[in-house]
Parts: structure tokens; C-alpha cells; sequence
């Protein structure tokens, strides 16, 4: 059976005082049923075991602790057919992770949905890239270690520029580039394009 293991976004907030900030700005409605692009992701590729770890602190994420939870997953996957899939800070953790560690297995498709690559152009507050960031020069490490590369971006992401997606698919090798017009942060729970691509 083919695997997907899709990682998510999260927030990177420097201290508790930050994070009740944002907490207490963010509106909620406990009656609205919520898609998530994780489920949506299994539902429309049946042929897939679509693993979904829940990264630790989404609201205040530290790639140590990400790292640490993601390396239990490691031991589940199997070689062939690997698909890895992160959005926004997902994505900047398997660049960093991918450009900074082996990985024991060949990964079929890498895609990157609209990753961070540092601080340039992002919204005040949503600039502190705690122990997320990395040197740029290592993202040309993740190049053999998977068949297939693709970064996306859309030219009206409000919280990552496109800019970013652009730089990194520079720095792979055979990285493929796919922008788009008015996709926004990609936080539509429908994703045809990515689906067609997983196919391919």
C-alpha cells in the first residue's frame, strides 16, 4: 500500500505573553463544521495510507520537539511509493529537516506547499522563526532524496510571499515550481491540483 505522511502548518510564537495575544484575538464558532485538508487528503486518494501526526504545541512550535515527534513516525514508513506533503510551517519543517538529517528511505514525491524560508517579507509577529530557521546554502542537501520535487506558492499569500517558494525550488536541483494566482495560504480544504500531481 502507498503511504502519504502529510505534515501541517502551526504558529511560532516567541513566549506565553505572545501567544495570549493571539489567542485571545482569534474568533471561533463551535457549531461550524470544519473540512481539513487532512481528511480531505485521504478521502480523495483511497490508494493511499495517509498518515497525519499531530505535531506537538501548533500555536507555539519548536522544531525540536517536532523533530523528535516526527522521528517516531520514521519506523511506520515503508520505502516504496513515499509521499511526504507539508503546508506552510509543515513544509519549512521537512526543508529543514530534509536539508539537515539523513533520511532512510527514498522519498517518491516531496511537495512543499507554501514553505517559509526565513524572516523576508513576512507580516510583523509572524516573523520570529525560533529554532525553525536554517542556513539557505542546505536546502541543496534535500535534491537526492527525492524522485520527485514540488514547491508551490500563490502570488496573493497573505502570510507567506511567494518569493520564498521561489527561492527555495531555486536551490534543488530537478525542484519543480508550481505558482498559482489566488490559491491565498492554500488553507482550502479542496486541493484537486495537489491530488492530480500525487497521482501522477
Amino acid at each position: 500500500m502507498k503511504q502519504l505522511l502529510y505534515i501541517h502548518g502551526g504558529n511560532l510564537t516567541k513566549d506565553n505573553d505572545e501567544l495570549l495575544k493571539i489567542m485571545a484575538t482569534r474568533e471561533i464558532n463551535p457549531f461550524e463544521e470544519k473540512k481539513r485538508r487532512r481528511q480531505t487528503l485521504q478521502d480523495r486518494l483511497p490508494e493511499f495510507v495517509v498518515i497525519k501526526p499531530e505535531m506537538p504545541n501548533k500555536d507555539m512550535a519548536r522544531y525540536s520537539t517536532w523533530k523528535l515527534w516526527f522521528e517516531k513516525y520514521i519506523p511506520f514508513l515503508e520505502a516504496e511509493n513515499l509521499v511526504l506533503v507539508g503546508h506552510s510551517l509543515g513544509a519549512m519543517f521537512l526543508t529543514k529537516y530534509l536539508a539537515e538529517n539523513e533520511f532512510p528511505i527514498q522519498i517518491s514525491q516531496l511537495h512543499l506547499v507554501a514553505p517559509v524560508l526565513d524572516d523576508q517579507g513576512l507580516n510583523e509577529g509572524d516573523n520570529y522563526l525560533g529554532d525553525f530557521a536554517y542556513e539557505v546554502n542546505d536546502i541543496k542537501n534535500i535534491s537526492g532524496k527525492a524522485d520527485r520535487i514540488v514547491v508551490r506558492t500563490s502570488k496573493d499569500d497573505p502570510v507567506v510571499p511567494y518569493q520564498h517558494s521561489v527561492r527555495i525550488a531555486g536551490e534543488i536541483n530537478n525542484a519543480e515550481l508550481k505558482i498559482f494566482e489566488d490559491k491565498g495560504h492554500f488553507n482550502q480544504a479542496e486541493f484537486p491540483e495537489l491530488i492530480e500531481e500525487i497521482r501522477k
